[in-house]
């Protein structure tokens, strides 16, 4: 039976429309569901059956109630800010779409910023502490790291928290050390970035089965 076939079908797609116009992605929904990311990737797109507790839990994130389950059309979703905020194409237009089109000639570090919570993956960046007195960075972590970079991972999970705001001189993001920071870094201070991509599911090849060494030739069989 194909996905589309399945009874849970028009649930799943209503399920996923929820989480995009939520402005969520799979790591948020799977953290919900208390599932790894690829089991989540998996029961969103129907791969496997989702069960009632998942279901419970990912409708408890979209504030989605037991009824509203059960219905055919779910309720329309409350407004949520964007996390990713517009970007602009190569040919300087302004787009409505999350992540559009990387410029080679562009800001590389807003570009990659964009394509990290775009894509809702977890990523790492690296960053030159000199000159951020006043980012909104601890002062114990710049004592820490004096002379150094400092290296900070956003879990996907946690993006819609992150609230990254984006201008000519720099990113704001809100950041938890001891408690949350509301921190400010010039582009011109990142050093490096890692990202950390769900990968797609190998399919593992059937293992061909050795040649019967007898085939091809006469078997003798016992009737009695």
């Amino acid at each position: 039976m194909a996905d589309t076939d399945r009874p849970s079908a028009p649930l799943l797609k209503m399920l996923r429309e929820w989480i995009k116009t939520k402005r969520l992605n799979t790591a948020a929904a799977a953290q919900a569901m208390g599932v790894d990311r690829s089991r989540a990737r998996r029961v969103l797109s129907g791969a496997e059956a989702m069960t009632v507790d998942e279901l419970l839990s990912l409708g408890n994130l979209l504030e989605l109630s037991p009824e509203d389950l059960a219905l055919t059309s779910f309720p329309e979703p409350k407004p949520v800010k964007s996390m990713v905020p517009r970007v602009v194409s190569m040919q300087g237009a302004e787009t409505d779409d999350e992540f559009d089109t990387l410029d080679p000639y562009g800001n590389h570090p807003e570009q990659l910023f964009r394509a990290a919570f775009a894509l809702g993956i977890d990523f790492m960046f690296v960053i030159a502490t000199k000159g951020l007195e006043d980012s909104g960075v601890p002062k114990s972590t710049l004592d820490q790291y004096k002379d150094r970079e400092l290296p900070i991972k956003l879990d996907a999970a946690f993006h819609m928290h992150n609230n990254p705001s984006y201008n000519d001189v720099g990113v704001s993001l809100t950041l938890s050390f001891d408690t949350l920071y509301t921190c400010s870094f010039p582009w011109s201070a990142f050093r490096q970035f890692i990202f950390f991509p769900v990968v797609p599911d190998t399919i593992e090849e059937e293992e061909e089965e050795a040649p019967d060494p007898n085939s091809g030739r006469p078997k003798l069989r016992l009737v009695t």
